[in-house]
This record gives C-alpha cells, structure tokens and sequence, in this order.
C-alpha cells in the first residue's frame, strides 16, 4: 500500500461524506478492533503501549526505553500481524540520537509500515526543558527534517502541529496530513482537565487549518485529542473548521476500553455520515424501535426473534397467535419495522372492537351518502395502510360476510368503497393476529378455510409467560424502568420475596398483567423496594403457598437469587453460543475472564 493509494482511499471515504478517522494504538488487539471499526488510519505509537499497561499516555515522554525500539517491537509483531487492509503508521521519534534519521526511515519502510508521524513530538514539551532542547538542536526542527525525508522517500506522514508555525512549516514540506494537537485527550480516570473552552479550541484549529490551506490546499486537515472523547464533539469541529477527521488515542483505547474499542470506532466513522446521508441510520433506528419492547432470552422468545427476522423483509402474510397480553402487536410491530415497507404508514384496527355494519366502512371506506350519516367520503384502513403495513388485530371475529371481501382484497389488491364504483388498487402487506385458534374457528365453520392460508402463510405464535419464566426477571427490570421513567422513581426494586412470589405465579394475564402489577405495586409502596403487602390480594396469598420466610432475611436472599438469575443467563448464552466463551461473553457483556471466574464458580459443565 503505497502513499498514492493511501491519499485516494481517504478522498474515497471524504466523498461519501465520511470523516477520516485514525485511531493510535499500543497493541494487536486495540488494532484489530480499530480496523474492524472501520477506522482508516491505524497509528503505532509508544503512547498507546503505555495507555495498554494503564499507564497515562504521557509516559511515553519519559525515558523507559527507546522509543523507536519500543513502537517497531510492537508495531512488527502484533499490528502487522493482524492488520492487512488498512494503512500501520509508524510513531516515530525524530530527536532520538541513537538513530541517524534516514537509516530509521529505511528501517520503518523494510519493516513493512506505511507511513510515519513525528510521535513523541517535541510539542508536548514546554518551559526550560523545552529551551534546553531547542538550544543543543533537538527543538521541533528535528521533526519538520525527518518528515522532509520521509516525503522524498514516498512514505505517507502524517504531522502533529501545535501553532500556524509549526503547521506552515510542515505544509512546505508537502506532508499528506497535518493534524493540529490538542494536547492529551481529557476525560477518564487519568484524564487531564482542560483548561480552554471548546469553541476556543475550534477558533484554533480553524486559524492553523486556513494557514496550511493558504501553502497547500492539497493537504488533509485533522484534529488530534484534547476535549474531543465523543462523535458529537468531533462532529462540531467538522461542522465549524475545514479539519475532515479525527485521530484519537485515549478516546478509543484508554477511556471506553479495549473491549468497547469497535463500537466506539464505528460511532465516530459514522456519525458525520448520519447528519449527511442518514437514511441506512435512521432505518436502523426504526428497526430498533420495532424490537425495543420485546424481552426475552427464553428459547422460546429467541425462535420468535429468528422467525422476525427471517420475515420481515419477505412480502407474505403473517398471522400471529397468542393468549391475550402475550404481546402480539409488539410483534407485529416489529416485523412492519424491520421490513422494507418501515416507511409506510401502519395502520391497526381491531376486529372485535367493531360491529359488522361499522367494519366494512373502516376496512374499505365510503362515498358520501352511501349510507345515514355518511356526509362526506371516507378512507377505509386499506387506503390509509398503501405502501405499508395494515394490522388486523382479532381477525377470528370478524363477520363472514367481510371475510369475504378481504379475500377478494388479498387476491386482486384492489376494492371499491362502500358505496362507490370506482376500483382502487393499493400495495399493502396485511399481518393478523388473534388469540382464538383460527383452525378450530374454520372447522366449526365460523372462518373461511380459504382466507385462512391467505392470511396464514407464515404462523408465529407468542408463548404464554407461564411457558417461559426464566424471562420474568428481565420482563421485571424492563418495566420497573419504564415506571420509575414514568413517575420519576428512581431505581425501584422487589425484595426476594416478592421475585418468588412472581417466579411461583403463572399469570394468567401474561405479560400485561406483570406490567399492571408492577406499576400498581409501584405506586403503593413506601420507600425504593416493592413488599409482599403492595401486591394485589391474590398474588399475596401465592406467599401462604411459598411458606415466605421474613422480609429481615432480605440481603441474604438477594444475593442467592441474584446468584441464581446470573447462573442461568450464563448457561444460556454458552448453550447458544456452543460454549464458544468468547461470543458467550460478547453476548453477556463482560470480558472472557469475568465469564471463566463466573463459570469456575458456579462449576458449570458443557451437556
């Protein structure tokens, strides 16, 4: 990968409206994440291998070893290693006097690396230190002549700037990329405070930027650390100087840790992109807003997810069955949203709610007069549902003879309104849903058989919660958050007493019943925890049965019920994983050393 090709693959991703993002580095794996991420430039720095020994960033200003050495140890055998697409730029120290600066450049490129950057710089130093260096010839001038080399050389470079000077005398030397420092990144434990505003550090990233601009507007511009730790930040200086990336260190590797470095990589490759051309973003957001109801890790609730999935996309006809408040419309939801219709209109009626005369002008519409009291035309669901998605919920009550016409419908998509004689043609997807068992309805004959597999092309059916308990104490966390949001609680729980009481229930009612009962707890209890004496009468004497012990016993109880939740999420996620421990604790949320401790002590084998 030669320089040539590392400048149009940037111009590449500025043409898509997409930042160029550089992530410095300390160790193989920060490097792998990064380029998983999407980042474009990957950055070897001594800075990076403190940061990965949780050493702050600024030890690599001091005198631990050779620096040089210390990057192309690491840089060689770890981030070459696994980084194969995207350009390795190589931290380099241009005041180290054991190197003569073109033997060091001629290392650089036999070892493989891309590109170079004047990292540790001379910038970050100040105050008599900084005099002394400048005196005996080791100043910032060290670094202006190594990257003069390095461009001779066709080697990409990149160069850290600290004021117009400093960025004028690099642009004449015709480097690729001139990146303004804003000091170490602040933010986290090690983090230093700033002691300029933000708008400040824009106002002078924007004055060098129009500098280099005015020697060679060839010249990508770039910001590097300071106040910048989110893509919102980031975005601001795009939005208000002429810099078109950014390069982080702590910000990736230090602040979210490694584990995080891929997501927060992908924050900051695609944020500028969602305020351009957001169009991919917002349908993911839309999708989200399909499944943001929907708990459960059950296998049973994990076959519906894989049956969502693998419909939502295909334009057939979904009929969804369930014991009421089981949750079908959230179902149903989240197939419109996950489907290519998600900009559509979708539109829900109910079936059992309407009588048969009412019914057919809100499925089809009416002309005006077509009927008392029709004094002016109306648009039926269908109309209103074009291009979208049109929710029959209750299809197992409606009247035969409007079955009929949805058949007619389903088969020719096209009808008239009540009362009128011009034909319409729509495009929509119908998704049904009942809580009666539609085969029996047809065997009695109280549905048509042939509407039946119109409507049933794909079946889902949502299990009732007795079926699957094991989601009732995430159900719990989802709604006592939805609640304390709701009437400004703040971290509501239940005691153990109560968990068991709900464990032991079978909740006739479903889902919707355990949401009414947890907000009806909620509101009568005193204090952050839910009693056995704010629950309805009749879940209360589910206690009777349980044989309770005291509410005194209630932080030893917590922790074996935790302890007892925790073991099962673990079982599951390894079961869905194959005991593949990486994915399982990718899945859970924690690192691969947390899962072997947590497996260790709950002594969980492989079935």
């Amino acid at each position: 990968m030669n320089r040539q090709m590392i400048r149009d693959s940037l111009w590449t991703s500025i043409k898509r409206n997409r930042p160029i993002i550089g992530v410095s580095v300390g160790s193989g794996l920060s490097a792998k994440q990064a380029d998983e991420g999407g980042a474009d430039l990957i950055l070897a720095l001594s800075a990076g291998r403190f940061r990965n020994a949780g050493v702050a960033s600024l030890g690599c200003m001091m005198p631990f070893a050779n620096s040089n050495d210390l990057v192309m140890d690491f840089g060689q055998k770890e981030i070459l290693q696994r980084v194969c697409n995207k350009p390795v730029i190589f931290g380099a120290c241009g005041t180290d006097l054991t190197y003569d600066q073109n033997e060091l450049l001629n290392k650089i490129i036999e070892a493989g690396f891309h590109g170079i950057t004047n990292f540790p710089t001379i910038g970050m130093i100040d105050g008599i230190f900084r005099e002394a260096l400048e005196e005996i010839g080791l100043g910032y001038e060290c670094e202006v002549e190594m990257m003069k080399k390095a461009v001779k050389k066709g080697i990409f470079t990149i160069a850290f700037v600290f004021n117009k000077e400093q960025a004028a005398k690099m642009a004449n030397e015709n480097v690729d990329v001139i990146c303004t420092q804003l000091g170490w990144t602040s933010g986290g434990d090690k983090g230093v405070k700033q002691r300029i505003s933000i708008n400040e550090h824009i106002k002078y990233v924007d004055e060098i930027i129009k500098t280099v601009k005015g020697i060679n507007p060839n010249i990508f511009n770039m910001v590097y650390g300071g106040p910048i730790n989110d893509p919102e930040q980031a975005n601001e200086f795009y939005e208000k100087t002429g810099a078109i990336g950014y390069i982080g260190g702590s910000s990736f590797e230090r602040i979210p840790t490694e584990i995080s470095i891929k997501k927060t990589t992908e924050k900051f490759k695609n944020f500028y992109k969602l305020k351009k051309e957001n169009i991919r973003l917002k349908q993911e957001l839309i999708k989200k807003k399909g499944f943001d109801e929907i708990v459960g890790k059950s296998k049973g609730m994990q076959e519906i997810y894989d049956i969502v999935n693998k419909v939502a996309d295909k334009n057939v006809n979904v009929l969804v069955q369930g014991e009421s408040g089981t949750g079908k419309e959230l179902i149903v939801r989240a197939i419109h949203y996950n489907s290519k219709r998600y900009k559509g209109p979708f539109v829900k009626i109910n079936c059992a709610a309407i009588s048969k005369s009412i019914l057919e002008s809100e499925l089809f519409g009416h002309e005006k007069g077509s009927f008392t009291g029709a004094d002016k035309r109306r648009l039926g669901k269908f109309e209103l549902a074009n291009k979208g998605t049109l929710f029959l919920d209750e299809v197992g009550e409606m009247d035969l003879d409007v079955q009929v016409k949805l058949l007619r419908i389903i088969q020719q998509q096209e009808f008239q309104r009540v009362g009128g004689s011009e034909t319409i043609k729509i495009d929509v997807r119908i998704i049904c849903a009942t809580n009666v068992n539609l085969r029996e309805a047809v065997d009695k004959g109280k549905f048509r058989e042939d509407l039946y597999y119109r409507l049933n092309v794909i079946s889902i059916n949502t299990p009732p919660l007795r079926k699957h308990k094991e989601d009732i104490p995430l159900l719990i966390n989802h709604f006592l958050k939805k609640i304390d949001n709701k009437f400004g609680y703040n971290n509501t729980k239940l005691t153990p007493n109560v968990l068991d009481i709900f464990m032991e229930y079978d909740w006739p009612g479903n889902v919707r019943e355990l949401e009414h009962v947890l907000e009806r707890a909620s509101i009568l209890s005193d204090g952050e925890y839910i009693r056995v004496h704010a629950l309805p009468e009749y879940l209360q004497k589910v206690s009777d049965k349980l044989h309770i012990s005291s509410e005194n016993t209630f932080i030893k109880q917590s922790i074996e019920t935790f302890d007892h939740v925790e073991k099962q999420l673990i079982m599951e996620a390894l079961n869905q994983t194959s005991w593949n421990r990486t994915k399982a604790a990718e899945k859970l949320g924690i690192t691969r050393r947390t899962l072997y401790n947590k497996v260790k002590k709950y002594n969980l084998e492989k079935r």
